[in-house]
């Protein structure tokens, strides 16, 4: 039951974080269009453990209810803890206090289905803090599922449709940190001081013929000089250039040269799925 899109993109093993909604296709009309929000590392993988029952690492929730389709996964998340806290929202708009200032979000309304009405719960996290600031990526799995926002996602977030498949492909990686190389300069174009080059603190320009050499924490209140109160950047313009700079970017080029993950490291043995939290939205 589970249909991808036609067009793969790949996220490397060790460096994904998914919230997902799961929606029943079960011929028993008790289940079918019942949904589940659960977190992943690796989508595929869930979907068959979630359609293989919780013998095979599947939910209490979703057993024998199925069989289930992945429609809809929100990922970009910067490490764990953030993205379980967003699926902890999606699961209990009622108890999380960021969406209890909506107060349509108790229960669903007139002859809304449970994904319409799970699909309006995350439009309303995507759009208040701490995740509105987050570089996340809306991927609809299932194309009949897929529609407009009633309310507009941030700009910096991506809205795309496609399967998505985890790699630990070492050519694949190696060609991306080749791309991520930069030439670094010895001083901060800042405040004028020092870079030292061992502690991969600096970021350069995402446009290839400039030279901008900054410490990250100078790039950082530089980007957010008119945003009082915030402290993470999203994007804005190269000090020297005037390139659109997006923060996302040059983390995951700093990420990729490093080899490792700037946010988030762990241990191989840590990257399966975590333990389900066993409440579905309905």
């Amino acid at each position: 039951m589970n249909t991808y899109g036609t067009n793969e993109a790949l996220a490397q093993k060790g460096h994904f974080y998914g919230v997902y909604l799961l929606c029943s296709q079960s011929p028993d009309l008790k289940y079918r269009g019942k949904c589940y929000v659960g977190f992943t590392v690796n989508p595929k993988r869930r979907i068959k453990q979630h359609n293989r029952g919780t013998d095979f690492g599947g939910a209490k929730k979703t057993s024998k209810k199925g069989p289930w389709q992945m429609v809809m996964i929100v990922h970009g998340f910067p490490n764990k803890i953030v993205a379980l806290q967003f699926e902890w929202a999606w699961q209990q708009p009622t108890l999380s206090t960021r969406l209890k200032i909506f107060a349509d979000l108790k229960r669903k309304l007139p002859r809304e289905t449970n994904f319409d009405y799970n699909f309006r719960i995350v439009n309303r996290i995507l759009g208040v803090g701490p995740w509105h600031r987050l570089p996340l990526t809306i991927r609809w799995l299932e194309t009949e599922y897929q529609r407009d926002f009633q309310m507009p996602v941030p700009r910096h977030m991506h809205i795309v449709s496609g399967k998505l498949a985890i790699t630990a492909s070492q050519r694949h990686l190696n060609a991306k940190r080749t791309a991520a190389t930069v030439a670094w300069s010895s001083e901060c174009h800042l405040c004028m001081q020092p870079i030292d080059q061992s502690k991969h603190s600096h970021f350069g320009c995402l446009n290839a013929s400039c030279c901008l050499s900054c410490h990250m924490l100078c790039l950082a209140n530089y980007l957010l000089d008119d945003q009082p109160g915030q402290y993470i950047p999203i994007d804005g313009k190269c000090p020297l250039c005037a390139t659109h700079l997006s923060w996302a970017e040059l983390l995951e080029r700093k990420r990729l040269e490093l080899g490792v993950q700037i946010a988030d490291h762990r241990d191989e043995d840590e990257l399966s799925d975590c333990s389900d939290v066993d409440s579905d939205v309905e």
